[in-house]
């Protein structure tokens, strides 16, 4: 061993010898100390501390710590600090070594001749071995010469006893008795304590009281509320809960009565306590589990013809039933679903939030978004805490509503392009912000932020089914003017529904547009009511089914009435819809039934609701169902009477076919005066007008334009005809080519063979409108004729007595005849456009069409 070697290894036992000779003093000083505070310890976790009044808790923690400081103080004086002398002494006698074994390491020789150098490095080996075999041994702790009579195993047995004693509340014990409360030096009185906790609502539990049980375990159903109310303190506690990984505090407030007031929701087991300084009462807060419910399907699936779904359950959970669900997943979807979530729809669960449950319930499937899909199909039960279990899976392929307007049909395809493609949106680039000046004269330092949400609309982000419904929905609506969108709420469902997607900037937000797609064809395929009949259907099943669960009178009640509202609004509806597409005839007919249902309708609800208060509910339930019948013998009674008078709707469509011909022909005539007028111009200057080809721009392209109009109109005339029932008309079409002629002619610049080619579409129209007039009137008479051979019914088939308005034989009729009315407008119109006839005449009937044409069509 090196000599620097020894000596480091010397020095590192003498530390060692030296904290061992530390701690048996620090022990033999400062055991008294030490005692003292065990003592106050034990005292305070068996409870001894918190039995003395509140002011004397405080008063008796200042006396212990300042005797605690005597005692501090007291070994301080006679601590002494060891030094490197006795620490050698101590490593040599650890060692079995003589107190001066180590001084030859720092010996020198007293002379430098060979003999004596020899002994000197002889001695220092010798260190050496000593050095390598020093051993300092641990602390040996003698307290018998402090503690006599071995007090120091009894203070540490009432120690155990006190943790054991004190169990949780231990912490508190000794906070309270070593640190001092000031709340008793600030006016404290001691604390009196009330509290309960109150179970939630639908653990259908009594409040259980806290304030005999302080400091005890508490069982408790799950989900509480606590509530603690304190007197004595002249400030604020908090009241605190520590468990289930949560630390939740609560300050108190004052109450009315001047109390301390506070409230805690209990998220699960812990500990409840009331701090003020320390904690001044606890709790041991033990909630019951709550297990998850359970469901399953005790029939298969029934779907019933009307795109309805009849669903067997049966379901119980410990606590109650909350919520219902049919939970629908596709079983092989198409891409854009192949991560969707499943979709749920509500199932009405019974009230009451019943333990056990059984049911059959009904659902609308029409508007789901996996309609006419192979599906799995599960009811879920839902508990009051959100928790859920489900059934086992039924296969099933949910039914789809079949659509026969166009419109309908489009807006069901887009909307099915938008709901088969769930993926999420791409993530949106970022962009670098750009700001202007703000133009601030006085400082000029203000920017404007500048942003442009047309530079990546987030349209451009969306899957592709949902940008494929867009493109869609822009061609449908590519030419509204064109008459196609007859419904003008149809046009803007679809408008609304392209907004939608162009606002929506997630996958979620394209729902609304689904949504309003939805009503849109609704909309085109029934008109108007189809709004007020699902919220009629709806009045109708809840009244049953409170019905059917014995509601009380007072809810039978609001339902009769709500469901009385709803048929008024519906047959409000039926005469709106007659009135909206243009059937003033049929309206008072429509009237008629309506407010005959309406009167049986309030009869049967007055009797529904007589029922229901006297207990006879099976009665009551038979009769909604002859309600539900009436109702759907009001629509086949009207849709009778709609397919009836069809003919008169169309000789309607017809009529409107007529004007619009008639409009087109007045117009063609004008602009055939335009071009005579534009031809003697051109020959007044000298350009000659005489069949030969000029210029477009020269020639008229203005008139050519217009002549490209009144061939539209005429299409449109020809087309409202057609889909009357008018028989197709070579009239028309040679009127359409001569069109086609003049107005090539016209961007020609050939005046005079576009005035030649307007003289033979204006014939061609002349003729075709008197043909379209003789149809109508032949029509009007057939109409005439069915319609005095049958006989008038109710919406119930009861015969009507009469068929107008009077008593006897004479029968004053109910409307006016509008066939003969149409005649003579027809003879009019055919003299104003005569032109044989005098100017002054034909201008005399043209003001009585102005006049008479829309009061009498």
């Amino acid at each position: 061993m090196k000599h620097q070697d020894a000596l480091n290894q010397l020095a590192r036992e003498t530390e060692r010898a030296r904290k061992s000779l530390m701690l048996e003093r620090a022990l033999g000083v400062g055991f008294w100390l030490a005692f003292a505070v065990g003592a106050w310890a034990a005292f305070a976790l068996v409870g001894g501390h918190a039995m003395l009044p509140l002011l004397l808790q405080s008063l008796t923690v200042i006396g212990a710590l300042c005797a605690f400081g005597w005692l501090a103080w007291r070994g301080r004086k006679a601590w002494r600090t060891p030094s490197e002398a006795e620490a050698r002494a101590r490593l040599a006698a650890d060692s079995h070594l003589d107190a001066g074994a180590f001084e030859a390491l720092r010996d020198r020789p007293s002379r430098y001749d060979v003999f004596a150098v020899a002994l000197w490095k002889r001695e220092q080996e010798q260190a050496y071995q000593r050095v390598e075999k020093a051993r300092a041994r641990g602390a040996q702790v003698q307290l018998d010469h402090v503690d006599r009579y071995k007090a120091r195993y009894v203070l540490l047995a009432l120690l155990a006893l006190g943790f054991v004693v004190a169990r949780g509340d231990s912490v508190d014990r000794l906070a309270r008795a070593f640190l001092p409360d000031p709340g008793p030096l600030l006016g404290d009185q001691e604390m009196q304590v009330e509290a309960w906790v109150t179970p939630a609502e639908y653990t259908h539990a009594a409040p259980i009281s806290l304030s005999d049980r302080l400091g005890q375990r508490v069982e408790t159903p799950p989900s509480v509320e606590a509530t603690v109310r304190v007197t004595g303190p002249t400030g604020a506690p908090v009241l605190v809960f520590d468990g289930s990984g949560e630390h939740r505090p609560a300050r108190f407030t004052r109450a009315a009565d001047g109390a301390w007031e506070a409230r805690l929701e209990i998220p699960g087991a812990g500990r409840l306590k009331i701090v003020r300084f320390h904690t001044r009462g606890a709790w041991r807060i033990a909630p019951a589990p709550d297990a998850r419910p359970a469901a399953r399907f005790t029939a298969p699936i029934a779907f019933l013809p009307d795109e309805r779904a009849t669903i067997a359950w049966q379901a119980s959970d410990d606590f109650g039933v909350r919520h219902l669900v049919l939970r629908v997943t596709p079983v092989n979807p198409p891409a854009g679903l192949a991560h969707a979530a499943p979709i749920d729809t509500e199932i009405q669960a019974p009230a009451g939030d019943p333990r056990e449950a059984e049911g059959q319930s009904e659902l609308e499937l029409a508007d789901h978004p996996y309609a006419g899909m192979e599906v799995e199909a599960r009811i879920v039960a839902i508990d009051a805490l959100g928790q859920e279990g489900a059934s086992d899976a039924l296969r099933v392929t949910l039914p789809e509503k079949v659509f026969l307007q166009p419109l309908a049909r489009a807006a069901i395809e887009i909307r099915r392009h938008i709901l088969s493609d769930r993926r999420p949106y791409r993530p949106a680039p970022r962009e670098r912000v750009r700001t202007m000046n703000s133009g601030d004269t006085l400082l000029g330092n203000d920017r404007i932020e500048v942003r442009d949400y047309d530079r990546n609309p987030p349209l451009r982000r969306a899957p592709e089914g949902v940008r494929r419904g867009a493109r869609l929905l822009d061609a449908l609506m590519m030419a509204p003017e064109d008459g196609y969108f007859r419904d003008l709420a149809v046009y803007l469902g679809f408008r609304y529904a392209r907004s939608e997607l162009a606002a929506a900037e997630d996958i979620d937000a394209t729902k609304i547009a689904a949504d309003i797609l939805w009503r849109t064809a609704l909309r085109a395929e029934y008109g108007g009511a189809a709004d007020t009949r699902v919220a009629m259907e709806e009045a109708q099943r809840a009244l049953a089914e409170a019905l059917r669960n014995g509601a009380p009178p007072e809810r039978v009640r609001q339902l009769v009435e709500a469901l009385r509202r709803a048929t008024e609004r519906y047959m409000q509806a039926l005469v709106q819809e007659a009135l909206r597409n243009g059937e003033r005839e049929n309206m008072e007919d429509t009237e008629e039934q309506t407010s005959i249902s309406g009167r049986d309708i309030q009869e049967m609800l007055e009797e529904v609701q007589r029922l229901a208060e006297q207990g006879r509910t099976e009665e009551a339930q038979a009769l909604l169902q002859m309600l539900a019948g009436i109702m759907a013998n009001l629509d086949a009674r009207l849709e009778q009477s709609e397919s009836g008078q069809g003919e008169q709707g169309d000789q309607q469509q017809m009529q409107q076919g007529m004007d619009q011909l008639n409009q087109t022909l007045g117009e063609q005539r004008a602009l055939r005066d335009d071009t005579q007028q534009r031809q003697e111009q051109q020959q007044q200057n000298g350009q000659g007008g005489g069949g030969g080809e000029q210029q477009g721009g020269q020639g008229g392209q203005d008139l050519a334009d217009r002549q490209a109009q009144l061939q539209q109109g005429l299409q449109a005339a020809r087309r409202m005809a057609e889909e009357s029932g008018a028989a197709p008309s070579d009239d028309l079409d040679a009127a359409g080519q001569a069109m086609r002629q003049a107005e090539n002619a016209l961007r020609r610049g050939d005046l005079e063979g576009a005035e030649a080619a307007q003289n033979a579409a204006l014939e061609h129209l002349r003729e075709g409108a008197e043909a379209m007039a003789a149809e109508m009137r032949e029509n009007g008479r057939q109409g005439q004729r069915q319609e005095g051979n049958s006989g008038a019914r109710d919406p119930l088939g009861r015969m009507l007595q009469g068929g107008g308005v009077g008593e006897g034989d004479t029968q004053v009729p109910t409307q006016a005849d509008p066939v003969r009315a149409r005649e003579i407008l027809e003879e009019i119109r055919r003299r104003a456009q005569d032109p044989n006839r005098p100017e002054a005449e034909r201008e005399y009937l043209r003001r009585l069409l102005d006049r008479f044409s829309d009061g009498g069509t």
